[in-house]
């Protein structure tokens, strides 16, 4: 059954799977070369996690997102990686302060490297930031938990809506957080996570309703022309 979620998880949250694909049972445990018991198993976790939805008699579907479900995902993000931030201060050895000063450095350089790649690279970089902090938290119950959240994929592909200055003040945060667990000050790391998870939701959220703006724009001037 492991395997099957994992597989099916790491497909929804990378974005193979798109919100509204229906997953079979039948076709999944063909796919994945096993019965339909775990498949059906892994659904039912994937259920519980709010990756998919099950509509009677129609079937297993990948979850979309409400502005609600957004709402939801950044309250929980702001109650829980703040005290993750917390125990990475307490706990972070020096090489695990190198490795986050790393990171940091790598999102650096593709902020300024304005190639291609960079959006693809500065969405790795921040990932493996708050992923990494959760390691330094060695709290494995608290990573359970945020896991899922950070890998959201409404999240994730927002970074392509981002502007130069919006990255800029990201990895300004970043670097404030990587400091604060530098210097082992717990509640400055917890103070700073708090404010970067919030300005992240207002950054996020701004930036989906002017796309939407645009897009209906565009929409409205395509149709009269």
């Amino acid at each position: 059954m492991e395997f099957a979620y994992d597989t099916m998880r790491k497909r929804i949250l990378s974005g193979q799977y798109e919100p509204g694909t229906q997953l079979k049972e039948e076709h999944l445990a063909e796919e994945l070369g096993m019965s339909r018991t775990p498949v059906r198993a892994a659904l039912k976790k994937l259920s519980d996690d709010k990756l998919v939805s099950v509509e009677a008699n129609r079937g297993v579907f990948v979850a979309g997102w409400t502005r609600w479900d957004i709402e939801e995902m950044f309250s929980l993000r702001a109650l829980l990686e703040p005290h993750a931030a917390k125990l990475a201060a307490e706990h972070a050895t020096d090489s695990d302060i190198t490795r986050l000063n790393q990171i940091n450095a790598e999102m650096a350089n593709a902020i300024k490297s304005r190639s291609d790649d960079a959006v693809l690279r500065i969405q790795a970089a921040n990932r493996a930031f708050h992923m990494h902090l959760l390691d330094c938290a060695k709290s494995q119950r608290l990573k359970s938990m945020l896991v899922t959240l950070i890998d959201m994929p409404v999240i994730t592909r927002s970074f392509f809506l981002y502007s130069a200055p919006d990255f800029a003040r990201s990895l300004q945060q970043h670097e404030d957080i990587a400091y604060a667990v530098q210097t082992h000050d717990g509640q400055l790391a917890c103070n700073l996570m708090e404010s970067h998870i919030r300005l992240s939701y207002r950054r996020f959220m701004k930036e989906r309703i002017d796309s939407t703006v645009v897009s209906d724009t565009a929409a409205r001037d395509a149709d009269a022309a």
